[in-house]
């Protein structure tokens, strides 16, 4: 009854399944060895081959699609790197090459005032241009020189150029300077080579006139004028030096059954380009 009772075990050799798999592969290789000589094999091995090769040569191309496509894309990255590169170094020097005109100008202006300056035998004290009326009805500027720097009402204004003006107003730090073109504006002045004498007024627009010259005296066209260094009454009470740049004659007007004829000058001064000037002391 034990015996009925207890299932029969079949007995299985240790590694029966690894051997079969052995004496296969073993039985495949004698096969490819004992044939790879007949032309069966050599038929199947060459249309296998041709079979595989154009899929290959399609995978290849894929291949080196992608590493092309790869080896662009990492090229665009870099070209646009060295184009964002270029565009700053360019802004860079574009703003340094700004900054180092500025720089040139300046120091021309300033090394030209300085020349002026040393020429004169007045103290003066440069300042500058803060301030200005764009429409050109007021013919005023404003200067960045004031008390502080012991400026004062009636001190002379000069360019390199020529005469500017007066200080009309003076703050702390600031200056209001009369320019010779307002119509308030009187100077004496005479005309250099006839050394013909007259008034220098101001007119709306950038011109002057020299008025009261006499008809006798042979001024024309392209004559200077320079500061007279003269008193007409009270008109000027405090005179400006003598032999400042007021301008150069552009037309000349006579009229008949006068005494006197007109000058018409065009400013040494181009007023509306004044960036620095020399405010002169001569009390």
């Amino acid at each position: 009854m034990a015996a009925l009772s207890r299932p029969r075990m079949r007995a299985r050799a240790p590694g029966g399944g690894s051997l079969r798999t052995f004496l296969v592969l073993f039985s495949v290789s004698v096969l490819i060895l004992v044939l790879r000589n007949t032309d069966a094999l050599r038929t199947t091995s060459a249309f296998g081959t041709a079979v595989l090769v154009p899929v290959q040569r399609a995978f290849s191309d894929v291949g080196a699609g992608i590493d092309r496509f790869a080896r662009a894309v990492g090229e665009i990255d870099r070209l646009r790197g060295d184009n964002a590169r270029l565009r700053d170094d360019n802004d860079r020097l574009f703003l340094e090459n700004v900054r180092l005109r500025e720089q040139a100008a300046a120091a021309e202006l300033a090394a030209r005032l300085g020349a002026t300056a040393r020429a004169l035998p007045y103290e003066s004290v440069p300042a500058d241009v803060i301030g200005r009326d764009p429409t050109g009805v007021i013919r005023t500027i404003i200067l960045g020189a004031g008390t502080d720097q012991k400026v004062a009402v009636g001190h002379v204004v000069l360019s390199d150029q020529g005469l500017v003006g007066r200080v009309s107003e003076v703050g702390p730090n600031y200056s209001k300077v009369q320019l010779v073109t307002d119509p308030a504006s009187v100077v004496s002045a005479l005309v250099q080579g006839s050394r013909a004498t007259g008034l220098v007024r101001g007119q709306f627009g950038d011109t002057l006139v020299m008025e009261w010259i006499l008809q006798t005296e042979p001024v024309k066209i392209g004559d200077v004028a320079v500061t007279a260094g003269l008193a007409f009454g009270d008109e000027l009470r405090s005179l400006y030096p003598k032999g400042l740049v007021l301008g150069r004659v552009v037309e000349v007007q006579r009229a008949e059954n006068t005494a006197y004829l007109r000058a018409v000058l065009l400013p040494a001064v181009d007023l509306r380009k004044l960036e620095r000037v020399l405010i002169v002391k001569a009390d």
